[in-house]
């Protein structure tokens, strides 16, 4: 009966009082969302400070000085490996696609070749790790030994606050910096942002970009970047910090497709890649990336799209 009503009402309200009904939800959303982001920030700095105090009080120049170890026998031919499986399931899947979908550009199309892609790139890594680390796949994906569940959930808080907080802000200042000095270059939207932005996407095509920002991406670019390279080029290099900083810059790079993110996607390395040491564990890293992406979609989502 509800739902007959409201139906029957849509039908005699004007089109003029629809679209400022629409305006205004929108409105109440961007203010909403704009709010919190602003608690976030502050929550963010208030962690810095809270961070620099509590390791100034405790003169440890080094937080990861007694961080665990993680035993293996990583060299180059396994990054290698790794690079070229990923690379090479997505030109298959890609020409498997094209078979079916004229055009490669397509929402769907991206999203089974990327998904695709991914998946086999988490297949080789853990069969990887499976070879090189002591203790297997497991011990290469949750630690060894594990972390504690209380460290573990609060370095993940803290780490997801900073990075949802700050790492926004970082990108808008890059966005400004490239707006001072070519005033007309056009940002693309994320291919993700741009396809859940096409009201015509089938639901399927839809749930699959969200599995795969929340899920997916963050399992295969932890596995590979913090799981491989850096556990290898901490081995190499023997300074922890400076594979944590390698790694991260090479994160960034690889978001070089959106020029604007490329600063704000290294800064967040470096907190995947710390909360990785602290733990030796890349549940943390995961978890970190999957609440970044998902509060990047909930609030385009709630901003962008309110009906």
């Amino acid at each position: 009966m509800i739902s007959g009503a409201v139906g029957s009402a849509l039908v005699i309200v004007p089109q003029a009082a629809l679209s400022a009904a629409t305006d205004s939800s929108r409105l109440v959303a961007a203010t909403v969302f704009s709010t919190l982001d602003q608690i976030i920030i502050i929550l963010a700095i208030l962690v810095v400070l809270w961070t620099a105090i509590f390791w100034g009080r405790r003169r440890r120049r080094n937080p990861l000085r007694n961080a665990p170890l993680r035993p293996n026998h990583l060299r180059e031919d396994s990054i290698l490996l790794a690079v070229c499986v990923y690379l090479l399931a997505a030109i298959v899947i890609s020409g498997v696609v094209g078979l079916f979908v004229a055009d490669p550009n397509e929402a769907r199309a991206r999203l089974i070749a990327g998904n695709g892609a991914q998946l086999c790139g988490i297949v080789a890594c853990l069969l990887i790790a499976d070879r090189r680390f002591e203790g297997g796949w497991f011990r290469f994906a949750f630690g060894n030994p594990p972390a504690r569940l209380g460290r573990r959930v609060a370095l993940v808080f803290f780490a997801s606050i900073l990075a949802i907080g700050l790492c926004p802000l970082i990108g808008e200042a890059t966005v400004w910096v490239i707006l001072h000095y070519w005033p007309s270059y056009q940002f693309d939207p994320h291919p993700t942002i741009k396809a859940l932005h096409d009201g015509l996407q089938p639901r399927w095509v839809v749930v699959g970009l969200w599995i795969g920002a929340v899920a997916v991406a963050p399992i295969a670019e932890e596995f590979f970047f913090r799981g491989l390279l850096q556990t290898f080029l901490a081995g190499i290099a023997r300074n922890r910090w400076l594979a944590i900083g390698l790694t991260a810059i090479a994160f960034g790079i690889v978001h070089l497709s959106l020029p604007h993110s490329v600063v704000a996607m290294t800064a967040f390395g470096v907190l995947l890649g710390y909360a990785y040491e602290r733990t030796g564990s890349l549940v943390a890293p995961i978890m970190i990336h999957a609440v970044f992406n998902l509060k990047t979609l909930i609030w385009d989502a709630f901003v962008m799209v309110t009906p």
